[in-house]
């Protein structure tokens, strides 16, 4: 299927003819791809074992897991992680604070670009475990909520 359009780049319009290639008429579009899922917890890493498609489920299994809560760290702690590497610019939050979903606690920079990073729950914040100016790698505890 040929298509036209007109473009304008630098306020100079151009007309281009676009053909369709690769797909069937009348064949489905692909599906979507799904928005990235952020979760953020206070426990440590774990592998889950997911069922695969038409095969049979898990065991059902009656233990739990070692290891849930770290040495003296509470269950009800949440921490949020740095999502790339980069250098903390301005901590926008203060240890008894507390906050909302959503509220800006972080300014992080990565490759000239600045992110500011929400509160990803509601909570108090506990600890603070960066400084601004400070080098982060994803996956960096930056703040301890409760």
């Amino acid at each position: 299927m040929t298509r036209k359009y007109v473009i304008k780049v630098n306020n100079k319009p151009y007309e281009v003819e676009v053909t369709e290639v690769g797909r069937t008429p009348n064949a489905p579009l692909p599906p979507a791809p799904l928005p990235p899922v952020v979760v953020a917890s206070a426990l440590p890493a774990q592998r889950v074992s997911m069922p695969m498609p038409g095969g049979p489920p898990p065991p059902p299994t009656s233990k739990t897991p070692s290891g849930l809560t770290a040495p003296g760290r509470a269950f009800s702690e949440k921490v949020v992680q740095a999502p790339m590497t980069g250098t903390i610019i301005k901590i926008l939050c203060r240890v008894g604070q507390e906050v909302n979903e959503g509220d800006v606690i972080l300014k992080l920079e990565a490759m000239k670009m600045e992110t500011e990073m929400a509160a990803p729950f509601p909570g108090r914040v506990k600890e603070i475990r960066v400084a601004e100016r400070q080098n982060v790698t994803a996956g960096d505890a930056l703040v301890v909520m409760e």
